[in-house]
């Protein structure tokens, strides 16, 4: 038991399986790729049981494929990705390395690596074998999670890592995977499985919100199940190295989140990394059960959506870099302390990570491959300081002016000194819209909005939308995006009577709420409605962020966005996705 499964420590300690009337055993450790083999071999031998297991899509797929009798299927991921790279430490761009793979992976690294040397080497010693240069291997096969933090402690500086999700088009697919024999999809032991995830995924978003809480549950379940610290050369034996393993498997798993849940399965993305891992030769939704642990089908949620713009711009901002020779390039201008992000931190910690959060830009940029400088100025800067700062700002592709200013600053003169050009945040949108120019980059959240709308097939033309909040990068955009695509808009505020409100909601063919002021709309006054929750607040007590909506929206919507997990994650990628173009625009 180590950290990459605290989830499963968390729910077992505090009886969450129990709790769900699953009586759970665990089977001792088998060898990788053993796995299948042994949820085969004890469901046949236990048919009223239900048994799962854990693996890698790399070794799943193949696996499964090669020999079809183990009849097993994936239900759900406990890592959106595969921690899998290679670590070195010279850059394996500019050298021939010997690299030392898992005796299971040296095919797979072999395709990955053609032009280096990929050799068997032990498990337990790799890390000893990479910093001895023993029988001259110069890299390894490790995970970001394990042997990268454990060699950053012995050289007292980072390896030179290469991960290898996406490099070369290489797709490896979903990481620690739950399957179980295929027989355990039916019936009564169907249900055993669903409640099983279940319990793994609050044992999970306890991890995620208690790191600390789940590292002393982890240790704890190792002494009820007795098993021993791991022994070998890529653990490091600290509580800090542990706990530094757990918030980075953190990130993994919050990455399965969609909808209203941790550890959903895309199914796009399922079958296009089986298509990668084995060349075509399976067929669509090989090896994965689509239904079993899946979002109820009226939410409209954006996390999928998110990653597929993100990657769109980073694979844009990779192009621009490779022929321009520089990054896409943004600066992120805050005056003073903005209340509505004070609780920022706290919001990356549950709900996002540094490679893809509006809290965490520049290494948001950095993972995705752009320049992000942050520009934090104080509170009692004037609007000449201030416009001074952006004057300075020539070589940019992209300025983005975090809104609220300061009371004394003069708005229009300072969004007026934006450039157009790289006004990635869409100040000048309706303007510019107004004027003719169908190339003014949209405002991030509200194209969010659309974009999001667009995916689930939510049609405005000719429908009554209701448009809650009038602000100037919200809910007026919005308003105009939505009057572009036929809609009939009316645009309420909250300062509108309570009895009026209720009247214009009950109305509405679409109600796209835009205020971050809870409560402010009943559920019940929906009538039918798909509802887009673009408002949110992060409520401190409750240690949650929520939508202006109150009450059970799924009672009374046709759809409607969640909240987390509806509009917010797509606005980081939003915001990347204009600086990218803007990059490529300012060099026609």
């Amino acid at each position: 038991m180590s950290p990459q499964f605290a989830g499963v420590a968390s729910a077992l300690v505090n009886n969450n399986y129990a709790n769900k009337g699953i009586d759970i055993k665990f089977l001792p450790t088998c060898p990788v790729g053993h796995e299948q083999a042994n949820v085969r071999k004890y469901q046949d031998a236990n048919p009223s049981s239900v048994t799962m297991g854990t693996v890698e899509q790399n070794i799943f797929t193949p696996t499964l494929a090669a020999d079809p009798t183990l009849k097993t299927t994936a239900v759900a991921s406990m890592f959106s990705k595969s921690p899998l790279c290679i670590a070195s430490l010279k850059d394996p761009q500019s050298e021939s390395l010997k690299i030392g793979a898992h005796e299971d992976t040296v095919e797979l690294m072999k395709r990955i690596f053609p032009s280096h040397e990929v050799v068997a080497s032990p498990r337990a010693t790799k890390n000893t074998d990479l910093l001895s240069n023993n029988d001259g291997i110069s890299a390894i096969q490790a995970y970001t999670t394990t042997e990268v933090p454990a060699l950053r402690r012995v050289l007292k500086e980072d390896p030179v890592v290469t991960t290898l999700e996406g490099l070369n088009g290489t797709k490896l697919g979903y990481s620690q995977l739950i399957f179980t024999a295929d027989e355990c999809l039916k019936g009564d032991q169907r249900a055993v499985v669903q409640a099983f995830c279940e319990a793994t995924f609050e044992g999970w978003a306890n991890a995620i919100r208690n790191p600390e809480e789940a590292m002393q549950m982890v240790n704890e379940a190792k002494k009820m199940l007795g098993l021993d610290d791991e022994s070998n050369d890529h653990w490091h034996p600290s509580s800090e190295f542990d706990l530094e393993m757990l918030k980075s498997c953190d990130d993994f798993v919050k990455g399965t989140y969609e909808g209203d849940r941790y550890g959903v399965i895309n199914a796009d993305r399922w079958n296009e990394a089986n298509t990668w891992l084995m060349k075509g030769k399976v067929s669509k939704d090989f090896g994965f059960d689509r239904e079993v642990w899946q979002p109820p089908k009226n939410l409209l949620p954006g996390n999928n959506l998110a990653r597929t713009i993100l990657d769109d711009a980073k694979n844009s901002a990779t192009f621009f870099e490779q022929t321009y020779g520089r990054k896409p390039s943004l600066a992120v201008i805050t005056v003073g302390d903005l209340k509505r992000y004070q609780h920022g931190e706290r919001r990356l910690q549950i709900y996002s990570n540094t490679s893809s959060s509006w809290f965490s830009k520049t290494s948001t940029g950095a993972a995705n491959g752009f320049d992000v400088e942050e520009i934090n100025l104080d509170s009692s800067t004037t609007t000449d300081e201030l416009l001074s700062q952006i004057y300075a700002l020539r070589d940019v592709d992209g300025i983005q002016l975090m809104w609220p200013l300061p009371d004394h600053i003069d708005t229009a003169r300072v969004y007026s000194a934006i450039d157009v050009a790289k006004d990635v945040d869409g100040i000048h949108y309706i303007g510019q819209m107004e004027i003719g120019n169908k190339d003014a980059y949209p405002p991030v959240t509200p194209a969010a909005a659309l974009a999001l709308m667009d995916q689930h097939g939510v049609d405005v033309s000719g429908k009554r939308v209701l448009v809650i909040g009038r602000s100037p990068i919200v809910g007026s955009p919005i308003a105009h995006m939505v009057r572009e695509k036929g809609g009939a808009v009316t645009v309420a505020h909250s300062g509108v009577n309570e009895d009026d409100l209720k009247t214009l909601v009950g109305e509405a063919d679409v109600v796209i709420t835009c205020v971050g002021e809870p409560g402010l709309v009943k559920a019940e006054w929906i009538k039918g409605a798909d509802v887009v929750n673009v408002g949110t607040t992060f409520v401190e007590e409750l240690d949650s962020l929520v939508s202006d909506v109150e009450g059970d929206i799924g009672k009374y919507a046709s759809r409607y966005s969640p909240v987390p997990g509806g509009i917010g994650p797509l606005s980081a990628p939003m915001l990347f996705k204009n600086v990218a173009k803007a990059a490529w625009d300012q060099m026609k």
